[in-house]
């Protein structure tokens, strides 16, 4: 049985990001002290009584699904532990000589590349990837991108039928920052989640450094609150907390799918993503991690992903998400750089923290 690792009895960990203290828990299985060996078997289908621990920042029940699918599918123990992509990284930056994860699937790339940098996931090139277009794989061979996220703009439909009837509804990123829009957009925070610094570094590429700034200067002022990870804004503009969300399309759709009031739209020259899956250090030589990754590049790994988040999946043999396009069909900035994003994090945070105090 696929168990998640979130029982609160031995670690409490506590991360002070932008003023706000933010707890999370961690229990290790007593049957995962051997988790991390290498581990060696002549049959690579059957992995019984081999344990597999997993890191992912996708939604709790997309890692879920492939943790229970895998498990099904080789006979492996698996272990998982859901946390957004800030929060993520800092668990495997505060474990990096002791880790006790096998792999880090989810987040966006930024943070794989960051990671990758400080040695913490490591090389594993899976026989899979000629199956999937070669600018989703990392030259070097740690990450491997299951499938493209891109940003949108969400409204929610009854509230603006009630309070701005006959108006046009926000489509660019420059009517957002209609005054009547002050406090009533819902958006993550940059620090703490890959969505939001996915859309404050895009604006600084598709505007230019200054004129980019500029922008996110007075978008700030329109912002009603900064949620920890991506999902939450949609969710509080399905439920009319909010007016407006700016975050990822598939959790926007989420949202809308299940019958909530709220309409997407990717607005043009919208930054995107890459959602990766990696080794972490210390499992390069384990089989299990590398079966693992492996089977999340395959074509029911990912369909399975598309059916739960709605996103836009790497292979082109997978199926079309509901309320989503093609990747040749999407709106989005062709020109965005997620890895530059990823190299410029460090001093485009503190600018961001500086700009907000």
């Amino acid at each position: 049985m696929v168990r998640n690792i979130k029982k609160p009895l031995i670690i409490v960990i506590v991360l002070v990001i932008v003023g706000g203290i933010i707890c999370f828990f961690w229990m290790r299985n007593n049957s995962s002290e051997n988790a991390l060996t290498d581990n060696t078997v002549n049959n690579h289908d059957d992995l019984s009584g081999m344990q597999l621990n997993i890191l992912g920042s996708y939604h709790e029940d997309m890692v879920k699904r492939l943790a229970q699918m895998f498990e099904d599918e080789t006979g492996c123990n698996v272990f998982y532990m859901r946390l957004p992509t800030g929060l993520g990284v800092a668990k495997l930056v505060t474990e990096k000589d002791n880790p006790t994860f096998n792999v880090y699937i989810g987040g966006t790339v930024d943070a794989h590349e960051s990671l990758k940098h400080q040695n913490i996931l490591v090389p594993y090139r899976s026989p899979v990837e000629k199956e999937i277009p070669k600018e989703y794989v990392d030259s070097d061979g740690v990450w491997k991108a299951q499938y493209i996220e891109t940003l949108s703009i969400g409204v929610n439909t009854e509230r603006w039928e009630k309070e701005f009837y006959g108006n046009e509804m926000p489509d660019t990123l420059e009517d957002l920052l209609d005054p009547k829009f002050k406090g009533e957009i819902v958006t993550p925070d940059p620090f703490t989640s890959g969505t939001g610094y996915t859309f404050l570094t895009s604006v600084l590429q598709l505007m230019g450094t200054e004129e980019g700034w500029k922008y996110m200067d007075k978008f700030n002022d329109q912002v009603g609150q900064y949620t920890a990870s991506g999902y939450p804004a949609s969710e509080k503009v399905g439920l009319g907390e909010y007016l407006i969300c700016v975050n990822f399309l598939s959790d926007q759709l989420i949202v809308s799918n299940s019958g909530y009031p709220l309409k997407s739209t990717v607005y043009e020259g919208a930054g995107w993503s890459m959602c990766p899956v990696s080794i972490v250090a210390g499992s390069e030589n384990n089989i299990v991690a590398q079966r693992f990754i492996d089977f999340c590049l395959s074509k029911k790994a990912l369909d399975a992903l598309v059916e739960l988040g709605n996103c836009v999946a790497v292979r082109d043999d997978c199926i079309i998400p509901q309320g989503n396009n093609k990747l040749s069909e999407l709106n989005i900035n062709r020109n965005y750089d997620p890895i530059k994003a990823a190299a410029d994090k460090e001093d485009i945070l503190k600018k961001f923290n500086d700009m907000i105090k």
